[in-house]
């Protein structure tokens, strides 16, 4: 995720981001609609029940997810919004209305990761977000796995796959095929051409 918000940065003006739901309580430093739109957890769940939500989950009690009203408020700016989102959820996205690109960012081989990787800290599991330590051997195998879980279950739905070898190659990549996107034509489904 810290790679996900360093990308985000250095993304230009028509490219935006939603901001994620929480039912956790807001830190003293954190603005409600910044870092996230803190709810209810009542609210939270009412709006599940009302399918209000691209993708959720739970953590440590708590509530994250993604709004549908948010990507459309995004959308309605003719900005493109840029969403990190489990795989899972992908095929429901895949519709005439949200018409994705789906960029699979993809680990480099493990020696790779680990060499890129060797001065990054992982934030740790404790609620207090300043701590951090080393990823370990696991935590990169882990990385591996679950990549290759995700290629082999869903690169049916990608439009592309950037190795994330060098993340300011990696970058500029992403940034080149979403205005590749933006300017020239693509194939899309019969049925997004009919809404």
């Amino acid at each position: 995720m810290a790679e996900w918000s360093l990308w985000m940065d250095g993304l230009d003006d028509d490219l935006w981001s939603t901001t994620t739901y929480t039912t956790r309580p807001k830190r003293n430093q954190e603005t409600d609609g910044v870092e996230y739109h803190f709810i209810s957890k009542h609210l939270f769940e009412t709006d599940i029940h009302n399918n209000k939500f691209i993708e959720y989950g739970e953590y440590k009690g708590n509530y994250y997810g993604t709004s549908l009203d948010s990507v459309r408020s995004v959308l309605s700016k003719n900005k493109v919004c840029l969403l990190d989102v489990q795989p899972h959820t992908v095929k429901h996205l895949r519709t005439a209305e949200f018409k994705p690109f789906v960029v699979f960012v993809k680990p480099p081989p493990l020696e790779r990761l680990m060499e890129t990787r060797k001065n990054a800290k992982v934030i740790s599991g404790r609620d207090d977000k300043t701590s951090t330590k080393a990823f370990t051997e696991e935590d990169f195998q882990e990385m591996i796995s679950s990549a290759q879980i995700m290629e082999n279950q869903y690169a049916h739905l990608f439009e592309k796959v950037i190795v994330n070898d060098d993340l300011a190659a990696a970058s500029s990549e992403l940034l080149s095929a979403l205005k590749k996107v933006e300017t020239e034509a693509h194939w899309v489904p019969i049925s997004w051409t009919h809404s």
